[in-house]
């Protein structure tokens, strides 16, 4: 290695002389929060060190650094193999090495579990920029149709990025603004896909550059193609605009064959100068990649050979002969999106999944499912219902071929009744779920999984996701209007020429612009909103109907929802069929509750972060999913997508990490009594077939499976009274009655050093009379079953695991009943926080501790910034002594937040919380700090309010005392 290394350094200092650099011009090296930061001159680049994919960025002269990828940081090479795949968070090796002026970064990376095909990917980093080079070892699956995308196709903000600079075949420049490569979409560059734009057969050989530039930051981007005649003429480069709002940089399209042997191609800084300035830059970029590639020898490590190990099928003897009939018996659960070639199929066959959850999903165009009904065929012998699902929310302006006229037809609206871009995003909308149209179109989508075999459908934002500005469409104003005069609590016998509209809510009925005839049939909220001048802001306390609009909302929220679900049932039901449901969050009218983990991801330094016990928080959203279902129904918990950096939160950190999250927190869901959804295919490049974590899921799903009868007949009891040395393991006990046992679930949470530190012998002490008449461990860690020893200590048992690595559950079983009865966890309330108002405020205290309709509590609690979105809870209670309310408080705003304890009426208590962390993270745990109230003896009305500036978020509230009816 070092003879190489000897000789690849000297053509480093070869290249780095033509650069025009000294010796002190080396790139900079940081570690933060996990990644790896190398910054040139105008550039820095970001890698996670077990994971493909990096980030780049441009600095201005201004000093500001401009993300050269839209919305993430992180890139990754595709490639075509009949549809397109990503390597991005795939696990992959990491040598890096610095010597003289360069840094040099290599990576392997398996590109097809199939043939077990690799990506080496090189990184040679000079002050200038990034020679990046990609070769493929072997042969993947695909043939000759398959397309490598390198340098990695980039988004780009269309609103950063506004001109571009390339050369032709005769050596003239073509430089102009993007904005002017029209109709869309259009191309700069080589085109593959059409000549609209600006476009040319081929590069200059002289000057192969793609140059984007900004000129509001002074940067520019440019992708420089070293050896261009030899090992480029048969790619192609381009930048397509693709939307007004959306620009894409293909770097490098080339066949896949071409990179049997390396490509190299720069991405580096350029200056806005002209173009003569920029074609300078060109040739001794071209020139120094010359140098730097000629003798270069790779430093990557290779894959190892348990990466690309084929995984065998999954156990038969653990396999269901056919799908479950009721999903109470279903006992593991996968994301699988999508599950439309064989591919899909056959990670479904490595795994024990009773429910693929979106293995088909309509986002805006919408799939062409009728062509993939084989599918759920081929997955039903597995013993697995098919999930399909669409959104109840986006809509694309021109998706699947819908009019103008359509559009407007089924598009909610802002106010002032202009169109509205949803999530800030032109050409997306939000749909009115008061549109009978909006309505047909949804279902149409649910037909159509359904008749092409679909078991279940995932409907994501039921409530359509509605912005503050959204939901004023004509449709929507015309059914508030229905309300107030109709199903509205507060205005029940009104006529609709009342005074009372006039008193006290201040609708003049002879305004003509408000009501035209005179009375309330006529209202048009609308010009009510204008006359109030609120039009900008409608959810302010300056509007006197902001609570009947919100209470509009979910009532109107809740009607569309269960006309859609009863309609797709009953089309269901036509066809001989049973359709199974979910939403996207704990909703009515399901058969299955799923969502999202979102707050309760956490992280810390770019590594996972497991110091906290989240079971009580699982245990809540199993309590509150069967609560407002109204039936017992698995609760299952997911990794969602969709916001943050990357976009997609599960892949921010290393494949292993997401592996020990499976193995943690998805055991403490399970010992909460819910479900985790164990991912298996997603979007951004979720795949456990290429980023190695599928035998994890493998084992893990073969272990619920062959235990599945504990967890689906035993019972939660309890997690607080057990008790064990060290604060970094999470307790449950639960009981079953088949086999008379006491299952001790322990979950280890002690990862330090970037990985999970085993634990040798742990004892946990439970809260029962008897020692049990034999005991044994099984693990997902192991297999088989272990010894356990117990012995009767202080009238508890104490149960030693003989190792715990992850997850392990003792089974003590017992010939005869046992006294269960200090088994029982604190009658606490653990309330979700929701950014909206509640719609109930009195809640009765029953005599055990509990709270009557609990899961309409709001873990947000509103102070006087959002006064649309007040409605402090009283409690009603008849205490039998004096008792106590504890109330935990989790984080406040950066506006901080005062707690405000009522009894009766009148203020008993204040407490004051300011901000703490100059964060607006309701998950964060900023206070995490117990607050007590006292509760006097007798019958009262106990009000918890925050009149402070901002919310604060409750993690749960316990009613201490002795309590009657």
């Amino acid at each position: 290695m070092s003879r190489r290394l000897n000789s690849h350094v000297a053509l480093l200092a070869v290249a780095l002389a033509v650069l025009g650099h000294g010796a002190s011009a080396v790139p900079t090296v940081t570690e933060d929060s996990g990644r790896t930061l190398l910054s040139g001159a105008g550039y820095r680049l970001t890698f996670v060190p077990e994971s493909a994919g990096f980030g780049f960025e441009v600095r201005g002269p201004d000093g500001q650094w401009r993300n050269a990828a839209a919305k993430s940081a992180f890139l990754a090479p595709t490639w075509f193999e009949g549809s397109e795949h990503s390597v991005n968070g795939v696990r992959a090796t990491w040598a890096r090495l610095t010597k003289g002026d360069t840094v040099v970064v290599g990576q392997q990376v398996p590109l097809d579990p199939v043939s077990g095909a690799v990506l080496e990917l090189h990184f040679l980093c000079s002050d200038a920029g990034v020679l990046m080079g990609v070769r493929v070892v072997g042969a993947p699956a695909g043939g000759a149709q398959s397309r490598l995308w390198w340098p990695p196709r980039t988004g780009l903000e269309a609103a950063d990025w506004d001109g571009y600079l390339l050369w032709g075949p005769d050596g003239e420049p073509h430089e102009g603004r993007i904005a002017s490569l029209d109709p869309c979409p259009a191309y700069a560059g080589v085109s593959p896909w059409g000549d609209t734009g600006d476009t040319v057969p081929a590069l200059d050989p002289q000057h192969p550059a793609l140059i984007v530039k900004s000129s509001a930051g002074g940067a520019g981007l440019g992708v420089v193609f070293v050896d261009y005649t030899d090992r480029w003429a048969r790619s192609q480069m381009f930048l397509q605009r693709h939307q007004p709002t959306t620009l894409l940089l293909y770097a490098g399209f080339s066949p896949l064959a071409e990179a049997a042997a390396p490509l190299w191609a720069w991405l580096a800084p350029f200056a806005p100068a002209d173009a003569a300035s920029a074609a300078r830059q060109v040739e001794t970029l071209v020139a120094a990649g010359h140098a730097l590639t000629q003798r270069f020898q790779p430093i990557a490590r290779p894959v190892p050979e348990e990466w690309t190990r084929p995984l065998p099928d999954f156990p038969v003897e653990l396999r269901r002969p056919e799908p479950v009939k009721d999903l109470n018996d279903a006992a593991v659960f996968t994301i699988n999106e999508d599950t439309n070639s064989d591919y899909g199929v056959n990670l479904a066959k490595k795994l024990g999944s009773d429910v693929l959850i979106r293995a088909w999903f309509k986002w805006g165009q919408a799939p062409p499912v009728a062509d993939w009904k084989n599918y759920p065929t081929q997955v039903h012998p597995l013993g697995a219902l098919f999930g399909g699902g669409i959104t109840c929310s986006a809509l694309y302006d021109q998706e699947n071929g819908i009019t103008h006229e359509q559009l407007l037809d089924m598009a909610t609206r802002s106010p002032a009744g202009q169109l509205v871009d949803a999530w800030d995003t032109p050409g997306i909308r939000h749909g009115s779920l008061s549109s009978p149209a909006y309505l047909d179109y949804l279902f149409r989508w649910c037909r159509e999984q359904i008749d092409a075999g679909a078991d279940y459908l995932f409907m994501d934002e039921h409530t359509a996701a509605l912005g503050s500005m959204e939901g004023y469409d004509d449709h929507s104003l015309a059914d508030f209007r229905s309300h107030l005069l109709q199903t509205c609590p507060q205005t029940q016998g009104w006529q609709a020429d009342d005074r009372r509209w006039a008193d006290e809510l201040k609708i003049d009925l002879a305004d003509k612009q408000v009501c035209p005839d005179g009375t309330m049939r006529s209202f048009d909220y609308r010009a009510y909103m204008r006359q109030k001048g609120v039009l900008e802001k409608p959810l302010s306390a300056d509007n006197p109907l902001t609570t009947f609009w919100s209470q509009f909302r979910s009532w109107r929220d809740d009607r569309a929802w269960k006309v859609l679900t009863d309609r797709i049932r009953a089309y269901a039901k036509e066809q001989g069929r049973t359709l199974l449901i979910s939403a996207n969050g704990i909703a009515k009218y399901v058969d299955l509750q799923v969502l999202g983990v979102w707050g309760q991801w956490t992280t810390k330094d770019g590594h996972v972060d497991l110091s906290e016990n989240q079971l009580p928080y699982w245990r809540s959203l199993v309590l509150r999913g069967r609560s407002v279902a109204e039936k017992r129904v698995p609760v299952v918990l997911f990794h969602d997508w969709g916001c943050g950096d990357p976009p997609f939160p599960w892949l921010a950190v290393p494949p292993s990490e997401r592996e020990t999250w499976m193995r943690t927190r998805g055991a403490e869901i399970y010992a909460a009594g819910g479900f985790f959804a164990f991912p298996v295919l997603g979007p951004f490049g979720c795949d456990a077939g290429r980023d190695g974590s599928l035998p994890v899921i493998a084992a893990q799903t073969a272990f619920y499976q062959r235990h599945r009868d504990l967890y689906l007949h035993g019972r939660y009891l309890a997690a607080e009274p057990l008790k064990a040395d060290g604060d970094q393991l999470t307790l449950a006990a639960w009981w079953t009655d088949e086999p008379r046992a006491l299952l001790v679930h322990t979950i280890n949470r002690d990862f330090r050093d970037g990985r999970l530190q085993p634990q040798g012998k742990v004892t946990i002490r439970v809260p029962v009379d008897r020692a049990p008449d034999s005991a044994m461990v099984i693990s997902p860690d192991w297999q088989g079953e272990q010894p356990a020893t117990c012995r009767l200590v202080d009238d508890m048992v104490e149960v030693t695991l003989p190792a715990l690595d992850a997850y392990a559950v003792a089974i003590l079983r017992y010939s005869a009943d046992v006294d269960l009865t200090r088994l029982r966890d604190p009658a606490r309330l653990t309330p979700t926080p929701l950014w909206s108002q509640p719609t109930r405020n009195e809640f009765r205290v029953l005599p055990d501790g509990l709270v009557e309709h609990s899961e309409e509590v709001n873990g947000y609690l509103q102070g006087m910034l959002h006064t649309h979105l007040r409605n402090p809870p009283t409690f009603l209670v008849n205490a039998a002594a004096v008792g106590e309310l504890r109330v935990k408080v989790r984080a406040v705003s950066m506006g901080g937040a005062k707690l405000e304890y009522r009894v009766d009426g009148e203020t008993k208590q204040v407490e004051d919380l300011p901000d703490l962390d100059g964060k607006n993270d309701g998950g964060a745990p900023e206070y995490d700090k117990v607050l007590t109230f006292p509760i006097p003896t007798g019958r009262h009305r106990l009000t918890l309010d925050n009149v402070g500036a901002d919310w604060a978020v409750i993690s749960w509230l316990e009613f201490g005392g002795t309590f009657a009816d």
